[in-house]
């Protein structure tokens, strides 16, 4: 009888999902960028993989895998300059990776001061590095900007060295350091962010669904200034809230109004042309 028990427990922990195991959000980091004058891959790599395991740590994603994440980039020409800024290129990229989140690091600045110290004969000199780390997570569902911001670490009473175009040894191992500290500090402000923002849900109101449409259709739907999505487009939005809705296409005259969420809310903009516009390219073009 024993046996049977053991054997029936084994069957349903291979076979089933436990009823309280939670599925956890996909994160993909997309990469670790370095603008400083420190130009050694080192810094690039080394925070990438800092960034990942320490999000890892915070239990709270999945992290997606390291090689789809690259063979996705690819494929699609990924620019650090400006792929985490466009929300419709951020929103193409959680699509493709199939994640909710995409974050992204990058060593602002690295800098080195020296002082010296000269007198009764003495002359001493000590050098302070200063490492500024960038983070920003992006909403990959709606290509909203969920958190960003920099962090700043030094360290001083160093031994002399100099910092040229390339960094080693001792050096190099004290950037590293400093930012590992920064992006250990910038995920636990994002964990606090989390954090805020769920507890914030759980005291929401009913979410309810609104249809946004416009004429002609494909234009852009914006909340509170965060793009949304293009038209026609479905927003949960919490029930009996005033929000400000803008729709806009090139061409045309944006449409924005204030609107009170209500259970089957639908709204339908009509575009007018921007005639104005036209005159003035129309005005240029016979200047030419």
């Amino acid at each position: 009888m024993t046996r049977c028990l053991v054997v029936v427990v084994l069957l349903l922990f291979l076979l089933g999902t436990p009823v309280w195991a939670e599925k956890l959000p996909v994160l993909a980091v997309v990469g670790f960028g370095n603008h400083s004058s420190v130009k050694t891959p080192d810094l690039g790599n080394m925070g990438l993989q800092v960034l990942e395991s320490t999000l890892l740590s915070m239990g709270q994603f999945t992290l997606a895998d390291r090689l789809t994440v690259e063979n996705s980039l690819t494929e699609i020409g990924f620019s650090s300059a400006s792929g985490l800024v466009d929300p419709a290129y951020a929103i193409q990229l959680g699509k493709m990776l199939g994640v909710k989140y995409l974050a992204m690091g990058d060593v602002v600045e690295v800098v080195s001061r020296t002082t010296e110290f000269q007198g009764y004969g003495i002359r001493t000199q000590r050098t302070a590095f200063s490492v500024t780390v960038a983070l920003r997570v992006v909403d990959a569902e709606r290509g909203a900007v969920l958190f960003v911001d920099q962090e700043t670490r030094s360290r001083e009473s160093l031994p002399l060295k100099s910092l040229g175009v390339v960094v080693e040894g001792e050096s190099l191992s004290v950037i590293q350091s400093l930012m590992r500290e920064a992006i250990e500090t910038l995920v636990a402000r994002f964990q606090n962010r989390l954090l805020a923002a769920t507890r914030g849900a759980t005291t929401t109101g009913k979410k309810v669904k609104v249809m946004v449409d416009s004429s002609p259709q494909g234009a852009d739907v914006e909340l509170g200034g965060i793009f949304y999505g293009n038209t026609p487009c479905e927003l949960l939005l919490e029930e009996d809230t005033v929000v400000e809705i803008t729709v806009s296409l090139p061409g045309y005259i944006p449409w924005a109004k204030r609107v009170k969420v209500a259970p089957d809310l639908r709204i339908k903009a009509t575009l007018k042309e921007d005639n104005v516009s036209k005159v003035e390219v129309k005005v240029k073009e016979g200047g030419q």
